[in-house]
């Protein structure tokens, strides 16, 4: 489906997607008291080929922007950096008004702007005072149509993007997150990182850019996101009269929008499964994250398995105490072996086609090969002994998660946006509800299986990383699961027809009720089989 394939959604009525037909199920009195948290959602193009979208809802203030995929991947070799230097200087200067005009104008309509660069796409927007929303409409359309660059601002931006980079250079986690996206999808559009190389950044020239804004930002391209106390029609007239534009029928605009393939094989990638070491013995501290290649945003019922998936693995930093109350056992551990400093499980979406599910953790240099050892026991658990009290539990953390996003006009804007670009249409939250509660404990071996199951990761270690196991070992452990109880040992390596589903049978037959022996840094821990299977 073409990112711009967007269906109109209501409260009321909802013209389903494909995936949503023949759903059958009775909703829970919990799922159902959610009906009532959405509005609609409406859309349509213009004349220009730009698509509005417009959700309604009483609010006194209206988040309003514009995505574009327009990010690092659609970067020329010439052109590497635009994205970033245009997020510097997007809201810098335009034929009609300077930096200090703009700025004014942004004081007096009291609200706030933001352009962000990404590997996949550009965003900008801005909140303000329902009444206002045509003065800032007006101050996006100037910068669009009237947008200018200059030597002098490109030259200064040159000096503040290298100190930036530089104080990134302490932000471990932004650096390792960075580079993983970068070796996993290498010599692909996809693995081009925003921040480029120091040289390219000093070498960059004006012109580079202006072709790279002229080439993509066009209003074909463009789809506008409103969320706030204004109606479809109240948006459509605003962006008529700035825009100077029409209403366009939905099938008339539909070949506009395949303008979007204007490179050839831009959205392909591969996944490597690759890594990036660079040992650091002057930090005491090993900083690294692995990853193993997810699904696509589109694949629904594999994406919302994989992020209650993310929820079971957890996360935990030492402010978070817990003692015996962590719910994830690693941040359990974590906090009775002082396993690592932190630990972060992630699932970032890419495109329209792929994603990265893994963790990042920071642990002391001799506790590496531990903290290591220990994901893959939870990750092979998840293959294998998952238990429903657990799925329960991450479920209803993701429900919590996708209502507080209700509660932020920023968040629900970026919200849509995500879904709209990602798979093209708006999937409401008591949708996703319903999805999050049919997950089970079978769903997330069968997942964990596809995905994670002796999977070839990628990995990013920095550091002192000495102790950090090398790739083959990595991998070696993620075909196979131990289970020490009693006198039995299970040692289950993946085969053809191997069903990870029949492993649990056989040790719920076993009735074994001894101790379960999990050993950290020399430290013993147990717990019946009862805990782990039900």
């Amino acid at each position: 489906m073409n990112i711009f394939d967007f269906v109109s959604i209501s409260n009321k009525q909802y013209k389903a997607h494909q995936d949503f037909k023949g759903i059958s199920r009775k909703i829970s009195k919990a799922s159902s008291t959610y009906f009532d948290t959405e509005t609609s959602i409406e859309s349509c193009y213009m004349s220009n080929g730009m698509r509005l979208i417009c959700e309604h809802r009483n609010s006194f203030t209206t988040t309003v922007g514009c995505f574009i995929p327009a990010g690092a991947m659609y970067e020329t070799q010439d052109e590497r950096g635009s994205a970033l230097f245009l997020e510097h200087l997007f809201f810098r200067r335009t034929k009609c008004y300077n930096k200090e005009q703009i700025e004014c104008i942004i004081e007096e309509i009291g609200g706030n702007v933001t352009a962000l660069a990404m590997r996949d796409l550009f965003l900008f927007y801005g909140t303000v005072v329902s009444c206002k929303v045509d003065k800032i409409i007006q101050l996006f359309a100037n910068v669009i149509l009237n947008g200018v660059i200059c030597d002098e601002d490109v030259t200064q931006e040159k000096i503040v993007i290298l100190e930036k980079l530089s104080e990134m250079e302490s932000d471990r986690e932004k650096i390792v997150m960075d580079y993983l996206p970068t070796i996993a999808y290498q010599d692909t559009a996809l693995g081009n990182s925003v921040y480029p190389e120091t040289d390219t950044i000093k070498k960059f020239s004006t012109k580079n850019l202006s072709e790279f804004r002229n080439r993509l930002f066009q209003t074909c391209y463009m789809t506008i996101v409103c969320t706030g106390s204004i109606c479809l029609k109240e948006l459509q007239k605003i962006v008529c009269k700035r825009f100077d534009c029409n209403i366009e029928e939905y099938k008339s605009s539909f070949g506009v929008s395949n303008k979007l393939r204007f490179c050839k094989n831009i959205t392909e990638y591969r996944f490597s499964a690759a890594e990036l070491r660079f040992r650091d013995d002057d930090n005491e501290l090993g900083y690294a994250a692995i990853g193993f290649e997810g699904s696509s945003y589109k694949e629904r019922e594999d994406r919302i398995a994989l992020t209650v998936a993310k929820e079971i693995i957890g996360s935990w930093n030492v402010t978070g105490g817990g003692i015996n109350h962590n719910a994830p056992f690693i941040a359990h551990f974590a906090y009775n072996t002082d396993l690592c400093y932190m630990y972060k499980s992630f699932f970032h979406h890419w495109a329209q086609s792929t994603s990265i599910w893994g963790c990042y953790f920071v642990c002391d240099y001799s506790t590496l090969l531990y903290m290591v050892r220990a994901l893959q026991k939870e990750w092979m658990k998840l293959c294998t002994v998952i238990t429903e009290k657990e799925v329960s539990r991450a479920v209803h953390q993701c429900i919590t998660k996708d209502l507080l996003i209700l509660n932020n006009p920023e968040n629900r804007f970026l919200d849509i946006v995500e879904n709209v670009f990602r798979c093209g249409y708006y999937e409401p939250v008591e949708h996703r509800v319903i999805e999050y509660e049919k997950v089970t404990a079978d769903k997330i071996r069968e997942v964990s299986d596809k995905y994670i199951y002796y999977q070839s990761p990628v990995v990013v270690a920095l550091g002192r990383i000495e102790g950090f196991p090398d790739y083959i070992t990595l991998k070696s452990e993620l075909n196979h699961y131990i289970v020490i109880g009693g006198n039995d040992i299970i040692n289950r390596k993946k085969r053809n027809g191997f069903d990870v589903k029949s492993m649990k049978n056989c040790m719920i037959e076993d009735n074994d009720s001894s101790p379960v022996e999990f050993g950290y840094l020399g430290k013993s821990y147990s717990m019946t089989m009862d805990d782990r299977v039900e």
